[in-house]
């Protein structure tokens, strides 16, 4: 068959977001108008269509075709988009009739267009809903009506917001800035805070596994333009493919950034609207544009608030254990890592069968995980997590009962002697420097490659594969388990065995699906058990290549994402501002990230402690310190920390800035604030806010761990902090007597 090819005008790209309500719609909007609110979208004489929500409005032109040409903030005049709607091949889409206006049940407004461009159906629909004030959503809908297979890889539309005209750059090119979410710190330590004239001139970066990959497109989940008293929060929502909110400039006599609409990234995803077959169609993911009064912490805020409405929040009576990791005192990994990594491939199953057994013997017996139970309750930690070396072997699945006895009879003896559960690390199909021995695994398992050959290589979406994984892990689970993590997910290239079912190559979305699917069938088995997810691309990479929220609200999913690779020497990774990422990260989502962090780099002030106990919802730690005053401040860290830990796990997160966190519980009325110092020198700061910074309603302000004074709706809390130290603020709010209070002129208290 003969295959078209549909060429895109934009280079660059960027990620925002949309709600899925809008997808359906798309699919179903009465024609049907409901008053003169809908009647008054279109202007029939002019073929213009105004849609407007608050403070933002957008004005479509259909007279010479679809062309939303203009997106502005009422309010403050900012123009986003100033210019024609970026189209492929820079023509405008024959509109097949008039917009199609309709109103719901619940007063949201859709406006739907239908066109054509050549080979391509194009259904675009806008719409506004009054619980999210300011805002007006798009998503695309894309058919192949021609008779050839049409590749639409190049695909890119979207809004155009115009930067340069000839070689004279407009005022707005650097005076609006952008920044990605959820990093607007990346986890290498980089803020990245840019004008936008930077995305014409730079190229942007993405990681895949272990490879840095630069792109002319900048991608992202969502992006927030800002002058710093208004923006602009453009956020992507694709629950069913993996789609980014993506940059693009388009250069020509006008340099235009392209913005919202749809395209693909990362190696062609969305995968399925790479091509499409006569007749079929591919519906993006949408786009919600919110003007917002505020910075950039505004925009955060309000995706924070989204992605919560689309259900990717933090899940009721999240409570999860804090974890021991004997990996930090035990020797086995790193052994066992060398070892591989010496041994050549051909001596493997050798090396599996006799030196790996003979380090599991000598470093991985129950002796030694009952010495690390004992220091996990004596720093008062509620499980002890297992790294690799409790099974038979790498990725085996099977509890090593000759060494450790049966799982059943260690779970009952840890929870008996220390008070512990126990959770598990699971290698699910091994990439360096973990690995999964493909012996243990029928020969169906593992990976074809395009001339026939079988590498030492395993395909996650085979039947073979997934169903042997269900019944292993789901066995383990049922005997008692708490929690799993689920690494080594990485995508280990393309698979061609015909018997397996899935496409000829197989795809990055088949594997991320496989994944998902073995994940389901454990959380169904034991649906109280915790699950966190590496990366599904690239863990057990630092990098998070698939969406943050992606797989997160499909039934029985994971409940925790990987807090990158900060576990190495967590210390370094705070100090220099990599970890420092982990603040953007809950400012835009509540969804738990987990993470274990290496205690021997810590100090007397428990700073690694608070750092990421104050950052992660799932807190685990390991390696005993050799300082005994290090070992001190820990344990009066964990004890300060326990009768808290509704606070970090089930709060609301705010931030005053990179220093100052406060979880908030606003149905009691309180408040955890937790303000660092990462410098050498001790510190005396005044903290200023208003309590609704940090989700408090107003009343009379109790405080424990500084002074306060409180004039009218501000709250100035005086603390001090050590070098390289931390301080923990207690906060309650008190609504008796509050206005007495507030009469007499303010209050001053000691805490």
């Amino acid at each position: 068959m003969t295959q078209m090819r549909l060429n895109g005008s934009c280079r660059k790209a960027n990620n925002s977001g949309l709600i899925g309500w809008a997808i359906l719609a798309s699919q179903a909007l009465a024609l049907a108008t409901f008053g003169s609110e809908v009647r008054d979208v279109y202007d029939q004489a002019s073929g213009q269509v105004q849609l407007t929500n608050g403070r933002l409005e957008l004005r479509v032109e259909t007279r010479d075709g679809l062309n939303p040409n203009r997106l502005r903030d009422t309010l403050s005049g900012t123009a986003y988009a100033d210019f024609d709607y970026v189209w492929p091949g820079s023509r405008r889409p024959t509109l097949s009739g008039p917009p199609e206006i309709s109103k719901n049940a619940h007063g949201a407004t859709f406006v739907r267009f239908q066109a054509r461009l050549d080979s391509l159906g194009i259904i675009q629909v806008f719409s506004t809903r009054p619980e999210i004030p300011d805002a007006i959503s798009e998503t695309l809908t894309i058919t192949n009506i021609g008779t050839n297979r049409l590749a639409t890889v190049d695909f890119r539309v979207g809004f155009a917001k115009v930067l340069r005209e000839g070689a004279a750059w407009t005022r707005d090119a650097e005076y609006i800035h952008f920044c990605e979410i959820p990093y607007r710190r990346g986890t290498d330590g980089v803020v990245g805070d840019f004008p936008l004239k930077q995305v014409v001139e730079q190229k942007s970066q993405y990681m895949d596994w272990l490879e840095t990959i630069a792109s002319p497109t900048w991608g992202s989940e969502g992006w927030v333009w800002t002058k710093g008293e208004v923006s602009l929060l453009i956020a992507k929502y694709a629950p069913d493919n993996m789609e980014w909110s993506l940059l693009s400039p388009v250069v020509g006599n006008k340099t235009v950034l392209c913005f919202g609409g749809a395209g693909l990234w990362k190696k062609g995803s969305p995968e399925k609207a790479a091509s499409l077959a006569p007749g079929e169609s591919f519906t993006f993911g949408g786009t919600l544009l919110r003007a917002l009064a505020g910075d950039w912490k505004a925009g955060y805020y309000a995706f924070r608030g989204f992605m919560e409405n689309n259900g990717c929040g933090l899940r009721p009576g999240f409570n999860p254990p804090v974890h021991w990791n004997e990996l930090y005192d035990n020797d086995y990994f790193r052994a066992v890592g060398e070892a591989l990594n010496k041994t050549p491939r051909e001596q493997l199953p050798d090396f599996l069968r006799r030196g790996n057994v003979e380090l599991l013997g000598r470093l991985y017996s129950l002796e030694a995980m009952k010495d690390e139970a004992a220091k996990a309750k004596t720093l008062g930690c509620e499980a002890l997590y297992l790294d690799p070396g409790w099974e038979t072997g790498p990725s085996h699945h099977v509890w090593d009962a000759s060494r450790l006895g049966a799982v059943e009879s260690f779970v009952v003896q840890m929870q008996k002697e220390y008070g512990l559960k126990t959770s598990l690390w699971i290698g699910l199909a091994g990439a360096p420097p973990t690995f999964a021995d493909p012996l243990v695994l029928p020969r169906e398992a593992w990976r074809m490659d395009k001339d026939g050959g079988r590498p030492w290589v395993l395909c996650v979406p085979s039947p073979a594969f997934r169903e042997t994984k269900k019944k292993l892990l789901t066995d383990l689970a049922r005997k008692g388990i708490a929690f799993m993590m689920f690494d080594s997910t990485t995508y280990n290239g393309p698979c061609y065995d015909p018997a397996h079912g899935h496409s000829i190559p197989s795809t990055r979305e088949e594997h991320v699906n496989a994944v998902s699917d073995i994940l389901s069938a454990v959380k169904r088995a034991c649906p109280t058990m915790l699950i966190e997810l590496h990366d599904p691309v690239t863990g057990p990479s630092s990098a998070h290549y698939t969406p943050t929220y992606y797989l997160y609200t499909r039934e029985n999913s994971f409940d925790s994402l990987w807090g990158h690779e900060f576990m190495w020497n967590s210390m370094d990774d705070l100090l220099s501002g990599r970890a420092r990422s982990l603040y953007y990260y809950n400012l835009a989502y509540s969804i738990p990230l987990y993470l274990h962090v290496g205690l021997k780099t810590d100090n007397t002030n428990a700073l690694v402690f608070w750092w990421y106990a104050s950052t992660c919802r799932h807190l685990g730690v390991g390696g005993k310190p050799q300082s005994p005053a290090v070992w001190d401040a820990q344990k009066a860290a964990m004890r300060a920390y326990l009768p808290l830990k509704r606070f970090y796990t089930q709060g609301m997160f705010y931030g005053l800035d990179e220093t100052v966190h406060a979880h908030t519980l606003p149905q009691a009325r309180s408040s955890v604030l937790d303000v660092f110092n990462f410098t050498e020198q001790p510190q005396i700061r005044t903290l200023t806010f208003t309590l609704s910074e940090i989700g408090l309603p107003g009343g009379f302000a109790i405080v424990e761990g500084g002074d306060v004074e409180q004039q009218g709706g501000k709250v100035s809390i005086r603390v001090s902090v050590s070098a390289l130290g931390h301080t923990l603020v207690k906060l309650r709010v008190r609504p008796e007597n509050a206005a007495l209070h507030l009469l007499q002129g303010g209050q001053r208290a000691g805490g």
